[in-house]
């Protein structure tokens, strides 16, 4: 029984611990994902309308957007209703916005 018992201790233990390093390795990929789109944004700022991007450049960024909005837009409304709270208007508008824009997009392709 006590060796079940250290079993379900370790596994308690271990999730607690992936949990963790998965704050560290998000806020790891964030500070890179800044540090890109920072040289990004300077090298287009080179680049004329005329020359243009490629499409599947431009699909990455877009894509890219897409993932890192709708994260924060989650995370955001969590935090604003764990607080007791409500989430602002602009918030709520936003948040309400991303979801009616991936509705129309996941109905377009079905």
């Amino acid at each position: 029984m006590k060796k079940n018992e250290l079993q379900e201790g370790l596994g308690d233990l271990a999730h607690a611990a992936e949990r963790d390093h998965e704050v560290q390795m998000a806020r790891a990929d964030l500070y890179k994902i800044a540090k890109y789109a920072i040289q990004l944004h300077d090298m287009l700022k080179s680049v004329s309308e005329a020359e243009g991007l490629e499409g599947w450049q431009q699909a990455k960024i877009t894509k890219a957007a897409d993932y890192i909005s709708s994260v924060y837009h989650a995370m955001d409304y969590d935090n604003a209703t764990e607080q007791g709270g409500d989430m602002t208007i602009a918030t709520e508008t936003s948040y309400k916005a991303t979801l009616s824009k991936k509705l129309s997009e996941k109905t377009k392709t079905a």
